[in-house]
C-alpha cells in the first residue's frame, strides 16, 4: 500500500468514532492468510466512543480493559460481540479505546474462500453480523492489536464517493442514549 494511501486511512480513523465510523462505509476491508486473499467491502459499522459521552463505551464495558484497545489507530481488536467474536477497528486518540465494530459487508474477492470458512454455501454476497465478518476474513484471537497498515490485514480507502448512509440508535442502546452510534451504507 502507498504512504499517501496510509496517511488517508490513518486520518480518517484519528477521528472520533461516530466519524471514523461513518467515513469507515464504503472502504475495502482484506485479509491475506495461507495465500487466500479475500476482500469486503464495509457497509455497516457501530461505533463506541469515549468513556464519558458513551455509556456502550469500551472503558464502560470491559472490567479487564484488552491491551489491544488502547493502542488506538491504525490497529484493531478482536472481542466478544455477543457468541462470537467481533473485528473492532480503533479510532480516535491512542489509549482513548474508541472503536468502531464491523458488523456487516459485502464480499467483492475470494467468495469460495468465505465459504469454506465459514462452512457454509452462501446464496448472496453480503455477510451480516460482526462474527460472520470476522470468520470470512479469517481473523483469530491472534490477530488481536495487529496494525491494519502493516500487516496482512488491509483497509483501504473508497474509490468512488459515498452515496447515502442511514444513522440509527445501537441495538442494544438504553432509552435515553439519543446519540446514533451505527451506520449502514445504502447500495444501489
Amino acid at each position: 500500500m502507498q504512504v499517501g494511501l496510509n496517511n488517508r486511512v490513518l486520518k480518517n480513523l484519528s477521528q472520533s468514532s461516530s466519524k471514523a465510523a461513518v467515513d469507515l462505509l464504503g472502504m475495502r476491508l482484506s485479509t491475506t492468510i495461507k495465500n487466500n486473499f479475500v476482500e469486503i467491502l464495509i457497509t455497516e459499522t457501530e461505533a463506541y466512543g469515549r468513556k464519558n459521552t458513551d455509556p456502550m463505551s469500551m472503558l464502560n464495558t470491559f472490567t479487564n480493559v484488552p491491551t489491544s484497545l488502547t493502542l488506538g489507530p491504525p490497529h484493531i481488536s478482536i472481542l466478544k460481540s455477543g457468541s462470537s467474536k467481533g473485528l473492532y477497528i480503533l479510532a480516535g486518540k491512542q489509549g482513548s479505546a474508541e472503536a468502531v465494530l464491523i458488523r456487516a459487508g459485502k464480499i467483492l474477492i475470494g467468495k469460495k474462500i468465505i465459504e469454506k470458512r465459514r462452512k457454509t454455501k452462501m446464496n448472496t454476497d453480503k455477510l451480516t453480523g460482526p462474527g460472520n465478518i470476522t470468520t470470512a476474513l479469517g481473523l483469530t484471537n491472534e490477530d488481536d492489536g495487529d496494525n491494519i497498515l502493516s500487516s496482512h490485514i488491509n483497509l483501504s480507502p473508497r474509490i468512488h464517493e459515498l452515496d447515502r448512509a442511514i444513522a440509527k440508535q445501537r441495538k442494544n442502546a438504553k432509552r435515553n442514549d439519543k446519540h446514533l452510534w451505527r451506520f449502514n451504507l445504502v447500495l444501489s
